[in-house]
């Protein structure tokens, strides 16, 4: 690449490019350092992607804003499947060591980040926001399901350590009195005796 070619690549993108609108009506380019700065990214996201940063293609591509969008998807999609992989092995390795039942209440595993996002939806709280979080071994995610309806959101909890640090269910409520009770009993007899301090 030389400095000439890329002036005279920019010049021309600009040219097009810099009365295209954002979807919310804004403009996306206010001015060249905008369109210098998607630049950059884009060849960043290309080298991440391992393209081939000696082609020509790759190099200047004939709608950079497109480009650069593509290669953004491809990277969330890389980003969303290691998401995945993770998550389940974590979960995989995690099965069996926390189980608890008691007074009709019962910790259940999520299986796939979408279990996760879909409590989330169902209970009107954030907890598909932690799926990363708990792929990375930050958290573990739990639910907490009546024994009698194990497939129905009850409340959900996130674990670190050795504590139950959040258990909120239908709008981000607390703890009703019963579910306090189960929780302090299973971090006593589970969570202290099998989950390692490090963990999570």
């Amino acid at each position: 690449m030389t400095v000439h070619k890329f002036i005279r690549y920019m010049d021309n993108q600009y040219g097009f490019l810099r009365l295209r609108k954002t979807p919310n009506g804004t403009m996306r380019y206010k001015d060249m350092q905008d369109l210098v700065s998607e630049y950059r990214d884009y060849l960043d996201m290309c080298h991440k992607l391992g393209y081939d940063m000696e082609n020509s293609f790759v190099l200047y591509p004939k709608d950079l804003q497109k480009s650069h969008d593509k290669a953004a998807r491809r990277i969330k999609h890389r980003k969303d499947a290691k998401i995945k992989r993770d998550f389940i092995a974590v979960y995989q390795k995690l099965s069996g060591q926390l189980d608890f039942e008691k007074d009709g209440l019962k910790i259940v595993y999520p299986d796939t980040p979408d279990d996760v996002i879909k409590e989330g939806h169902a209970l009107h709280h954030c907890v598909g926001g932690y799926v990363e979080r708990a792929a990375n071994k930050e958290c573990v995610i739990l639910f907490l399901r009546k024994s009698s309806d194990e497939s129905k959101p009850f409340y959900t909890i996130e674990v670190r350590g050795q504590k139950a640090v959040q258990v909120r269910g239908t709008g981000n409520c607390s703890m009703t009195p019963e579910v306090e009770a189960f929780i302090t009993d299973w971090e006593q007899r589970v969570l202290s005796a099998r989950l390692p301090a490090a963990a999570a």
